[in-house]
């Protein structure tokens, strides 16, 4: 897209002093670190809140009743339960469309390229969540519900620390890590589906099953309009609450059904928009301004209309909810999990299993399980290295693999929903283990020479990059 230059707008009178200001603020707005740095702040503020004289309006905040009215009926519950099992689902749900699109026509979809993310990935989630089991065997009972707390890589932050790295680190390591994390993530959603779901109810299931095929039927049918598939997806968040299953199964499931078939075809669109076109530059007068012209605007909603035809239900709903979850609902996710107190003796956290078992699989299980697979892929055959990504980049891509908070974070409150203590640890070993896989994993691209990881310019201007949950 061509950038718009100030000769060729229409300025407020305040308008032109005051982008002076803004522009540092919106160039960093658009930036693909914006989202991590975001997510950082909000962790760092919630450390820093739990562990001040405020710790107590904290956890007052977080625990805060929220209710939902119709008449006599009422849905209430803490401020920590709504963002959990309410706000993440769109979360999921971004991510659902995401997995889908990879599986469709991104990188999941030919195995032959497919298959080296895929080996990575289970390298990188058997060895955290085995290092994590070995160590946990040495303390309660209970430690061993976090085993899948380490299996997941936070695409948001991983992603913004190779934006930072800029040319030290190839398109390639950008494209191979988005289509890692996703990978991870259907493995953490199956382990939440399929591990951390304790009392199912089958009526209302069964509910969520029909709510589901009815939304399938609305693809099939041809309906592309979002509001048949926001009341279905509330509807099916609300059967999937009441199953005992997880609320934010319901974000993926909704995902699987959205359209992936445009209303028009490309030459039907550029057939329409250039006639578009052509009537608003006859009607164009240069001496009054669309406010006076009603025809060009309503030019203008035809030619927004034609474009919306054009594009997939899967993209552009994707695109609409991409800002909004990673800048809003991702943060405040954060900032009411991420706020733990630090314990008056550090040797106490130093001791526990949780801690160390968590720290420990972040970093060593998916250094060495996503080097290991990756280098057994290769060896065998079965899959080859993207052009201009060398090995030492796969170790460092392993390196900031370990960098897992969001769904680390989530899966943590779901296994230790019951005790208090053990998620505290497990907090604590996400934070230390993330920022571990961070360091390191930047000071080995760091290390790696230049020439190494150069890419032809061909494929720097070819390459399509990936739509993000962050993620962008």
């Amino acid at each position: 897209m061509n950038q718009l230059k100030d000769k060729d707008r229409e300025l407020a009178p305040l308008e032109r002093k005051f982008n002076h200001f803004i522009c540092s603020f919106e160039q960093f707005f658009k930036s693909q670190a914006t989202a991590s740095i975001t997510l950082l702040f909000a962790a760092i503020a919630a450390m820093v809140i739990a562990n001040s004289q405020w710790h107590e309006a904290y956890e007052k905040i977080s625990h805060m009743a929220f209710s939902i009215s119709l008449g006599d009926s009422a849905i209430s519950h803490s401020l920590h339960t709504w963002v959990n099992d309410g706000l993440m689902v769109l979360f999921f749900f971004l991510l659902g469309l995401e997995i889908k699109y990879e599986c469709l026509v991104g990188d999941l979809k030919d195995f032959r390229d497919s298959s080296l993310v895929i080996a990575m990935a289970i390298g990188g989630m058997l060895l955290p969540a085995g290092i994590y089991a070995g160590v946990a065997l040495s303390g309660v009972d209970e430690a061993m519900r976090g085993w899948g707390i380490p299996m997941a890589t936070d695409t948001a932050f991983a992603l913004g620390i190779l934006a930072l790295l800029g040319s030290k680190a190839p398109r390639s390591a950008a494209v191979t890590l988005s289509a890692l994390a996703i990978v991870d993530d259907m493995g953490a959603v199956a382990v939440i589906g399929i591990f951390y779901t304790e009392n199912i109810h089958l009526t209302s299931m069964g509910f969520a099953g029909l709510t589901l095929l009815g939304l399938f039927a609305l693809n099939l049918l041809g309906f592309r309009r979002p509001i048949f598939y926001m009341v279905g997806g509330i509807l099916l968040w609300w059967f999937v609450l009441q199953s005992g299953v997880h609320a934010t199964a319901a974000g993926i499931l909704a995902a699987l059904a959205v359209p992936t078939k445009p209303y028009a075809q490309s030459t039907w669109f550029a057939k329409n928009m250039r006639s578009v076109l052509n009537r608003f530059e006859e009607n164009d007068r240069k001496d009054k301004s669309i406010l006076e012209q009603q025809d060009q605007h309503e030019l203008v909603e035809q030619a927004q209309d034609i474009a919306a035809m054009t594009t997939t239900p899967i993209q552009r709903w994707g695109h609409v909810l991409n800002r909004p979850v990673s800048l809003i609902i991702l943060p405040i996710f954060a900032f009411i999990n991420a706020g733990v107190a630090l314990p008056v003796d550090l040797s106490e956290i130093l001791e526990s299993v949780v801690f160390i078992g968590v720290a420990s699989a972040m970093v060593l299980g998916k250094v060495i399980g996503i080097s290991l697979f990756a280098w057994i892929a290769i060896k065998s055959g079965l899959s080859r290295l993207p052009k201009g990504l060398g090995f030492a980049h796969v170790f460092a891509l392993a390196c900031l693999a370990g960098v897992g908070f969001t769904m680390s974070l989530f899966i943590a409150s779901l296994g230790f929903a019951a005790h208090p203590e053990l998620l505290a640890q497990a907090k604590l070993g996400i934070l230390a283990g993330s920022v571990i896989a961070a360091v390191i994993g930047t000071s080995v691209f760091l290390l790696i020479k230049y020439e190494e990881q150069a890419e032809p310019k061909d494929e720097q201007h070819n390459k399509a990059g990936l739509p993000q949950t962050d993620q962008e």
